[in-house]
Order: C-alpha cells, then structure tokens, then sequence
C-alpha cells in the first residue's frame, strides 16, 4: 500500500466520535470484579477472546488518506489469565498523541506491565468483558487506528494486515472498539474465553495458535480537506443546506 492513496476508514457515529454499545442486553460484567485483582499465587491461564453478545454501535464508512505508508507505531498486548509480567505498572499506552488502554467489564481502565517498548501485558479472567478505548489528545491531527483481537481484523474478521481499513479518530474526540465488528450498526462483546472457544477457532481465517494478543497500530492522516464545489443547474430550487466544498479560481 502506497501513502497518499484514499481508503474507506469507519467513523463511529456518537458523542464525541465515541463508539459505544448503549443497548446492550447483558451487564457489561458477570463477574464484577476488575482482572488486575489476580494474585501471583494464580498459575498463567491461556486465554482468548470469544465472540460475544450483540452490542449496538453504529459506524459510517469515510473517505481518509493515510500520511505514510508505515505507522506511526505498533503494540502487542498479552493476555492470559494468570498474573501479568513486566517491569513497569500503567494503565496508559501512549501511541503519538492518542491514549489506549484496555477497559474492564465497568469500564475501568485495567491494570497492564510494559514488558518492552511495544510489548504489554495484562492480566485477565475468562468470562469478563473487555473494550479498547482510545483517546485522541492532538488539536488538529487525525489518526487511524487499526486493531486485531487473536489475529483477526476486528473489523472484517479476516488475518491481520497493516493494510486493512481501520477506525477513524478525530482531534480530541475518543473511541471505543467493544467487539468484532458484525454490521454497521452491531459488534460482538470481547469476552476471554478459553482458545478452544475463541472466536479465532471458530472462524475460517482464525487459528488458535494466535489466541490471547492484542494488536494496535496507529497511522497518521493526511489533513482532510473539502471536496471541489460542483455547478448546479437550479442552485434556488435546493430545499436544505448543502454541504461544504471548496471553491475554485
């Protein structure tokens, strides 16, 4: 993929550019209780990521250009169901001027260890719901943010490629990705699961080999600018506001 080339991004459609699931049916926790929690005493668990019960989340498809080809950063974050490993506590992943971090069943900010400069890790429990939320701190920069959940696209479900379209997220506006994307207005909760029943092992393009990872990668967007005005045979006989556009010389 060459920069400078448009490609569809979604843009979540909500306050704030926020993608969030306000109907959904279930509590966002059965269990309540935040996986920073676990004890050391609790041996590792290989978890994975299930596909889970409908959230409502309705996106649009828009038109963006990426500002380079590479982005701007790429983080891994592990997951298991034992105590998380690394040197350094947080629960913010800085990526350029957007905030990630991983988000419980009560949309607490969960507990992770930076395990090297691109590597986290987090402990978590199977059962629990998750979200990734992030936050964009820049006035006037955009960002595309493009996630896998076990090695699959949280969008198309398909392997994991730089290359595929992701989220959108304007200056100082937020967003949260709660599931697999499953329409333009429903995705399926992230719930841990044990690997055999990860979504990664029931869908063609998942292998369980992959399961209990994250991937974020954050790509800079190209300002965005107005399309060319175009003529109008009867501009009077328009009934309602046109979208903007640029004028031309």
């Amino acid at each position: 993929m060459k920069a400078g080339i448009i490609r569809k991004a979604i843009l979540a459609l909500g306050l704030a550019i926020t993608l969030v699931g306000c109907n959904s049916q279930q509590p966002l926790s059965q269990s309540g209780a935040s996986a920073e929690r676990l004890t050391a005493t609790e041996p590792a668990v290989k978890l994975g990521t299930k596909w889970g019960e409908n959230v409502s989340s309705s996106v649009v498809s828009v038109d963006a250009t990426r500002l380079r080809s590479s982005p701007e950063r790429v983080v891994a974050i592990y997951y298991n169901g034992g105590e998380s490993e690394g040197s350094l506590k947080t629960t913010i992943i800085p990526m350029a001027a957007v905030e990630v971090s991983v988000q419980d069943g009560r949309r607490r900010n969960m507990a992770l260890r930076k395990r090297s400069s691109d590597e986290y890790t987090l402990a978590a429990k199977e059962g629990e719901r998750y979200q990734l939320h992030f936050y964009n701190r820049s006035s006037s920069t955009s960002y595309e943010i493009v996630a896998t959940v076990d090695g699959l696209d949280v969008i198309s479900g398909r392997a994991g490629s730089l290359s595929q379209s992701g989220y959108l997220i304007r200056p100082k506006s937020s967003l949260t990705i709660e599931g697999f994307r499953k329409s333009d207005s429903a995705v399926a909760a992230f719930r841990f699961a044990k690997p055999e029943a990860s979504y990664a092992a029931h869908s063609t393009s998942g292998d369980i080999d992959n399961t209990g990872v994250i991937g974020i990668a954050l790509f800079e967007m190209a300002p965005e600018r107005l399309p060319d005005c175009q003529p109008q045979a009867f501009p009077k006989d328009h009934g309602y506001a046109p979208e903007p556009c640029e004028k031309r010389n």
